[in-house]
């Protein structure tokens, strides 16, 4: 959602990883909500905004017996005597009090099993108070209409529900019944979520019926009804043609202008499913209908996002709803307290668009610039929101956090993408988005992901910039040394602002972009500050670990300007990094690679380094290790030094390594442990290639009894097939009869990392 102050065929399907509840009101505590099929009668030209509902609920009892039953409604507007509960016919026992619907079966519903339950209700819903909206009325010209935003708790105040991101609607059936003008055709209309199925006239009414086959939190259950213009198109979503619609109010200007810059959106739709996946409602529709008041330029109902009419033609908000049916649609959050994991993201998007679709005239970085002053602006208040200010909506949207969800979250998002490189970054969030589709997540289950990627635990990260409040403050300095002053050394000092922030050192991705004389000499570095004077070089993957509060970096040009964080990628500050001579470079690098007989060693000294030995070490658990041998220098190098160790009998499995080096003050020192594989040998090659029918992979006799994933890729580099196969033979089989003739990557991997690649042919 984006706030102003910034700018019965029952199909049925459960879930059971839900927690019993995690709803803030603490109903339902008991079911597991699978259904809902609701009749909702509305007239927007009633003087008394009523509403009348009758919901039928069918849910599955956890792992006790169930006799009581809770559901969030708010009491004021809908007294006990205005509500009843029928359970298969029976009259219940119902009462209404402190927003909270009890219903007491007259019957208890046995442990695991799926049961219904029906609330007939009628009310007239509160009227807005702050940033709680709920159930409106309003008007556009002489034309009056009914909308709702139900974000954060106004679900209760016009349906009865289970307001719980963790346990969503698995399928709806919303079916409204609105006046029908017999003498002037096609009055009201009806916008709400999921694919029309019908709409059928009857004397002075209309009936629209509705079906939503994908899960649903209740906050994004939506009905807007009112005179509108309506506009239809398609995408197509990776081969599905889905629907594209648009409501405009029939008294709104300038229709034809607002159609153009909604249907600009299309192409953002299908380059998002790029990086995140499809579209994750292409089976019913995505579009925008004007329907908004007050409190919000947008809200992201799910598959049809409410915008409001000063918004209509702004392509930041219409780019920021479509991303919120990936990021808070399709995957939720499971709290209110992570509310960042929706805003952040779709804040990003409104950057995102600007990079996939140049087109639409959105500068990424004069959008995100702005965001990071936003967010510098609040580095008092956590992205995170403590559950001191979840428990109502004006304590979410009118505190700092109603802010930095959006501005410091989307600085969040962009830091882990300058960390991680896009090649990660996107793989990962389409991983978190299909994996997790339908379901909701925490800021824990990003971080597990990026964990996974990676191979570095980067929850540091998290809890600096996401839990944490502040910002870091950077002093860099530079120096080009080497063989035609190519090689740069960077070194970095940090402070906090506030000083009185609680994180201790702000884990921070760098960015710093290093040009040279020549307009083609230009590189974008990355290096995870991890504090202590411990670095990492970072943007494709994070590397390991360097100490002594220097980096070094191989460049193809001699470098002649670093500009700190030049395209705002950081929620950080600092001044231009500063060009000295007087670093130390004693230590410039050290390297292990693998090789098919051997692994080699290289450590690089620069030339005023006085040493009287160099010794390799090696361990096998990165604990203990024992010396290989001294390092012999390398001739020909003057600056830097460079000397060289090839270990010829490596440790089967994993090996660590490190150097030593004394000076002349007899002090030791050492470089950083890098762990490596011992001698490389390829486990498996294809035995009939081209292939036919049946690829036929033989296995060395060391790949037996292993589990490994087998994946097939076309020359697009999109995934075809994949296969688990436990390898307890000489050939493994796959079949590949389906694939079309070409050319294809197989690739191989373990449980302990390693991968092979083979390539084939088909011919069919």
């Amino acid at each position: 959602m984006k706030k102003f102050y910034l700018l019965v065929c029952l199909c049925v399907s459960y879930c059971f990883s839900f927690a019993q509840s995690t709803g803030f009101s603490g109903t339902g505590a008991n079911i597991n909500v699978v259904y809902h099929r609701i009749n909702w009668t509305i007239n927007p030209n009633s003087s008394s905004k009523t509403i009348t509902g009758t919901v039928v609920t069918y849910f599955k009892t956890f792992g006790t017996p169930v006799s009581t039953i809770k559901f969030d409604l708010n009491s004021t507007s809908f007294p006990t005597a205005n509500v009843t509960a029928t359970y298969h016919g029976t009259t219940c026992t119902r009462t209404c009090l402190g927003n909270i619907l009890t219903i007491t079966l007259p019957a208890t519903v046995p442990a695991n099993t799926l049961d219904s339950v029906v609330v007939n209700y009628t009310g007239i819903p509160p009227a807005a108070t702050g940033q709680a909206t709920g159930y409106q009325k309003a008007a556009n010209g002489t034309d009056n209409w009914v909308y709702t935003l139900s974000e954060s708790y106004e679900d209760r105040d016009w349906w009865p529900c289970k307001a719980d991101m963790e346990d969503k609607i698995d399928s709806m059936d919303i079916n409204v019944t609105v006046p029908w003008n017999v003498g002037t055709a096609d009055t009201f209309w009806v916008a709400t979520n999921g694919k029309l199925i019908d709409s059928t006239i009857t004397g002075l009414n209309r009936i629209f019926k509705f079906k939503t086959r994908y899960p649903i939190a209740s906050y994004l259950v939506a009905v807007c009804v009112g005179k509108f213009n309506r506009y239809y198109t398609g995408v197509n979503v990776n081969g599905t043609n889905t629907q594209v619609a648009y409501y405009i109010l029939k008294n709104t200007g300038s229709q034809s202008s607002i159609i153009t810059t909604m249907n600009k959106i299309n192409a953002v739709l299908v380059e998002y499913g790029k990086k995140f996946g499809d579209y994750p409602f292409k089976l019913e529709k995505h579009g925008f209908y004007e329907g908004l008041a007050a409190g919000a330029g947008g809200m992201e109902h799910q598959s049809f996002s409410a915008i409001a009419s000063t918004e209509l033609s702004d392509v930041g908000t219409l780019a920021h709803e479509l991303l919120h049916q990936w990021f808070g649609d399709n995957v939720s959050f499971a709290t209110w307290n992570d509310l960042w994991l929706a805003e952040g993201f779709a804040r990003f998007g409104e950057t995102l668009c600007g990079e996939l679709v140049p087109s639409l005239g959105q500068d990424p970085y004069t959008i995100r610039n702005g965001f990071k002053n936003l967010a510098l602006a609040k580095s008092t208040a956590s992205v995170w929101i403590p559950n001191s200010n979840i428990n109502n909506s004006n304590n979410i949207w009118n505190a700092p956090y109603g802010s930095t969800v959006y501005n410091r979250g989307c600085m969040v998002v962009t830091m882990l993408r300058a960390l991680c490189g896009d090649s990660i970054f996107f793989n990962t969030l389409k991983s978190y988005q299909t994996n997790l589709a339908g379901k909701s997540a925490t800021t824990d289950t990003l971080n597990n992901y990026f964990n996974r990627a990676l191979g570095v635990d980067i929850k540091p990260f998290f809890d600096d910039f996401v839990k944490g409040t502040g910002n870091p403050v950077y002093t860099t300095l530079w120096q080009a040394f080497g063989g035609g002053n190519k090689r740069l050394a960077i070194s970095l000092s940090q402070t906090k602002n506030p000083i009185s922030s609680p994180v201790t050192y702000f884990h921070t991705p760098v960015v710093l972009h290093v040009t040279g004389a020549l307009p083609a000499n230009d590189t974008t570095i990355v290096i995870y500050d991890k504090g202590g004077g411990i670095m990492a070089k970072a943007g494709n993957g994070i590397g390991p670990d360097v100490g002594g509060n220097l980096l070094i970096f191989n460049l193809s040009f001699t470098p002649t300007n670093v500009a700190f964080d030049e395209y705002s990628q950081m929620l950080a500050t600092g001044s231009t990094p500063a060009k000295v001579t007087t670093l130390d470079l004693k230590l410039v690098d050290f390297s292990v690679k693998q090789n098919p007989n051997y692994n080699s060693a290289s450590l690089f000294l620069d030339a005023n380094s006085s040493n009287t030995e160099i010794t390799l070490e090696r361990s096998a658990d990165g604990i203990s290790f024992t010396s290989l041998g001294s390092m012999q220098i390398v001739p020909g190098l003057a600056n830097p030094v460079k000397y060289s160790f090839n270990d010829l009998s490596p440790i089967k499995g994993v090996n660590y390594y490190r150097a030593k080096y004394k000076a002349t003050n007899g002090q030791f020192t050492y470089t950083q442990v890098i762990k490596i594989a011992g001698i490389y040998k390829t486990k498996f090659e294809i035995i009939n290639n081209p292939v036919k029918d049946n690829l036929q992979i033989k296995s060395s006799a060391d790949a037996l009894n292993g589990e490994y994933n087998f994946s097939i890729y076309d020359a697009s580099g999109k995934l075809v097939l994949q296969s688990k196969n436990t390898v307890s033979g000489s050939l493994t089989n796959l079949k590949t009869n389906e694939l079309a003739s070409g050319i294809y990557i197989l690739t191989i991997s373990s449980a302990d990392g390693n991968i092979e690649t083979l390539k084939f042919a088909t011919q069919q």
